[in-house]
This record gives C-alpha cells, sequence and structure tokens, in this order.
C-alpha cells in the first residue's frame, strides 16, 4: 500500500542546497576536530583524506538530493521531515563550529600572540598575520566576540532561539568572511566560513515570512513629526549632509595629496652646515626620513631603515592651494602655543622637491625624493 504524503513541493536545486550545506558543512565540521588530533604518523594523509572525504559528501549530497525530488514527485515520501532533518542538522554543525572558533579565544589559542610577528615590520607581514597581529592585540576584543559566538551557537540549538542566534552570529560571521577572502587568510579558512554564511542565510530565509512582517505590519506608534514632508527632508539631509561633508573633505584633502608620501632626505644642511651621512646615529635632528600623509600629518625621522617613534619629531601642516603656501606646525616646545614655520617648496615635479625653513631659528635646508612603496 502506498502512503500519498501532502507535502509543499520545491525543486531539486534547493533540496540540493539545503543538503549540500547540512552533509558537506558537517563533514568539514567533523574534520576539523578529528583531523587535528590524529597521530604524527598519519599527518601527512591528513588533506588527502579531508578533501576525499568533502568529495564524498558532496556525491552524496547530489544522490540524496535527487532521490528526495524523485521521491517527492511519486508523492511517497514525507519532503518536510527531511527538511526538518536537515535543518536540524545544519543548525547543529553551525552551532559546533562557532563554539569551536569561541572557545578558541578564549583559552588563547585563536589570535595567540607570536613573538616573530611582533618583531616584523608591518610591510613584511602576510594579510593572515596583520589579521593574527591585529585581533591579538586586545583580548577583550576576542573575548566579546567569543561571547558572541558561544551564545549566537547555544541560540541555534534550540527551536524558540534560532532567530536570536541568527542576530547575534550573522555580523559577526559576515565580518570574518569578509576578513578571510580579502586578507586572503586561506582556502580552508575561507570555505568554512562561507559554508558558515550560507548555513545562516538559509536558516534566516526560514523567517522571511516574519522578517517581511516587520516592515509592511501597520505601525504601532505615531511619528513625532507629523508633517509627511518635513519627515522626507529630515531623512534626505540626514544622508545628504554627511555625503557633502565628506566630498568637502575629500577636496581638501586631494589638494595635499601631490606631497602625499615617503621622502627620503638626499641631502640637509642646518645653518649652512652640511649633515654627514652617518650624523643621524647621534643627533636625532638629522632627519632622513620625511613622512607626509593625511589630516595634516607630518613626521620627521632620522632612521633611514625604519620609523622610530621615540627619535622622530610629529608636526601638523597646512596647505593652501589659492596662496600656494605650505606651513608645518610645532607642537615639541608648546602645546597650547604652538609654531607655526613657513616651508619655502622649490623645484616640485612630483618625485623630488626642496625645501628652506627656518625652524627654532635654525635655517635649514633640505633635497627630498619621493620612494616608491
Amino acid at each position: 500500500m502506498t502512503t500519498n504524503y501532502s507535502t509543499s513541493k520545491s525543486n531539486w536545486l534547493s533540496k540540493f542546497y539545503l543538503s549540500f550545506l547540512a552533509f558537506v558543512g558537517g563533514v568539514n565540521a567533523l574534520l576539523f576536530v578529528v583531523l587535528p588530533i590524529l597521530p604524527y604518523s598519519l599527518t601527512k594523509f591528513i588533506n588527502t583524506a579531508g578533501m576525499l572525504s568533502l568529495l564524498l559528501a558532496l556525491l552524496f549530497s547530489i544522490i540524496f538530493s535527487l532521490y528526495w525530488n524523485y521521491k517527492e514527485k511519486n508523492h511517497s515520501i514525507n519532503s518536510e521531515k527531511y527538511k526538518t532533518v536537515l535543518i536540524a542538522i545544519l543548525r547543529f554543525w553551525i552551532a559546533f563550529h562557532v563554539c569551536i572558533f569561541g572557545f578558541e579565544k578564549i583559552i588563547d589559542v585563536n589570535f595567540s600572540f607570536s613573538y616573530r610577528i611582533n618583531d616584523s615590520l608591518v610591510n613584511t607581514l602576510t594579510g593572515q598575520e596583520l589579521t593574527w597581529k591585529y585581533y591579538g592585540y586586545s583580548y577583550g576584543l576576542s573575548l566579546i566576540v567569543a561571547i558572541l559566538q558561544i551564545a549566537g551557537g547555544i541560540a541555534l540549538l534550540f527551536k524558540r532561539s534560532i532567530l536570536l542566534g541568527l542576530v547575534l552570529l550573522m555580523p559577526v560571521m559576515f565580518n570574518i568572511l569578509l576578513i578571510n577572502l580579502f586578507y586572503n587568510i586561506g582556502p580552508i579558512t575561507c570555505f568554512t566560513s562561507i559554508q558558515i554564511m550560507l548555513g545562516l542565510a538559509y536558516l534566516l530565509l526560514q523567517y522571511k515570512e516574519e522578517i517581511i512582517s516587520l516592515f509592511t505590519s501597520p505601525k504601532i506608534t505615531s511619528s513625532i513629526v507629523k508633517s509627511k514632508t518635513l519627515r522626507v527632508v529630515t531623512r534626505v539631509l540626514c544622508i545628504i549632509i554627511p555625503c557633502l561633508f565628506v566630498l568637502y573633505y575629500s577636496h581638501q584633502v586631494q589638494l595635499s595629496k601631490r606631497y602625499f608620501g615617503k621622502w627620503k632626505v638626499e641631502s640637509m644642511s642646518r645653518n649652512g652646515k652640511i649633515i654627514l651621512e652617518k650624523e643621524w646615529e647621534k643627533d636625532s635632528s638629522a632627519w632622513k626620513t620625511i613622512y607626509i600623509e593625511e589630516r595634516g600629518k607630518i613626521f620627521f625621522c632620522p632612521n633611514p631603515n625604519l620609523y622610530v617613534d621615540s627619535a622622530s619629531i610629529f608636526m601638523k601642516y597646512r596647505f593652501d592651494d589659492v596662496k600656494n603656501t605650505f606651513k608645518v606646525i610645532s607642537y615639541e616646545r608648546n602645546l597650547q602655543n604652538p609654531d607655526t614655520i613657513p616651508v619655502q617648496i622649490n623645484n616640485f615635479d612630483n618625485k623630488s622637491m626642496q625645501w628652506n625653513m627656518v625652524l627654532y631659528k635654525d635655517t635649514i635646508r633640505m633635497q627630498l625624493k619621493k620612494l616608491k612603496q
């Protein structure tokens, strides 16, 4: 006797999508725990075993979804039951995986301190090393991310709190996904974060009716501003004014952009006396590099090899495009009443320039060459 089930039908692609997320994601989460604890003698098989397991899970997802779709067409399968089971698998492996990430941060094995990275120059670090250095700087930040991940994972384990789990996890995991993609963290890590985000997106889609109703249901509270025109104008201004401000600020920045960069001091004289090549080693005012940056920041550094904050001088600068004047502002001697020093710039051609200025009664002359970055 054949039982006919009344189900809401779906196409094969949606069935494969859910099957893929449930099975491939579940196997990936399992491998994440199993492979690192294998005996050392088996480590040479880890990559092969991992890839083979994921390929088998993918093949099973295809076969299972085809079987599911065939049975549904014949009305001989409880499709909703299958869907419920697969969604449960999806919820549980996501919860399992994000809890691992969370506990790694709490126990300080994720973003852990690296002595090598700590002693490396920033421009020599890879995207992954930069990420580890940045997030590893603050254990408090890692702890907050960890708590959100664990709390979100726990919420996914219970049907009544799935939506809460999604609200907690999606912003955090989406940010992590973007970091993994654009900082080249690694293919396996990127694949895992993509799968988690796809899984969260699928779970969120199950609440589309509730989410849509938030924006379409009648509003209970009345608006403070009664005039509809005034409300529209206010909303538009909240977008337009920030945009205009940034455009104005960007224009101001662009005016002095020609000077931005790292400039090598090829020659320098003070009161007519030539500063010797190695004099920077004992005189911090024998500058070898000048950094001119956005927001009116300028740094005079004596070390030609790297920036040393303790030996360098920080100043502000102001460029007037109309009068074509360049001034540096020194706070070194008096924070309340800084010195404003006009700089005469000659022979500027985007690659080199000559500076003449009087700093603290010293007449300084420098030939600068822009370094490629």
